[in-house]
């Protein structure tokens, strides 16, 4: 499994509480598709869904927390 990163270098997993940066909401990460992704590409892809959001957002967009 390919880890992904928000924009602190913090490692963004499912379950995890994440907080959008653009608009300052907060929400759960629910999956992270990474399949047929390399690594490098996984960090500029958008890969991770979040609670209660249609899109999917590029890691780099979230910022975890606790």
């Amino acid at each position: 499994m390919i880890q992904v990163y928000d924009r602190n270098r913090n490692t963004i997993i499912p379950g995890q509480k994440v907080m959008i940066a653009a608009t300052g909401e907060v929400s759960v990460a629910q999956a992270i598709y990474t399949q047929e992704l390399s690594a490098v590409k996984a960090e500029r892809a958008p890969c991770v869904e979040v609670k209660d959001r249609t899109e999917r957002f590029v890691p780099y967009e979230l910022i975890r927390l606790a």
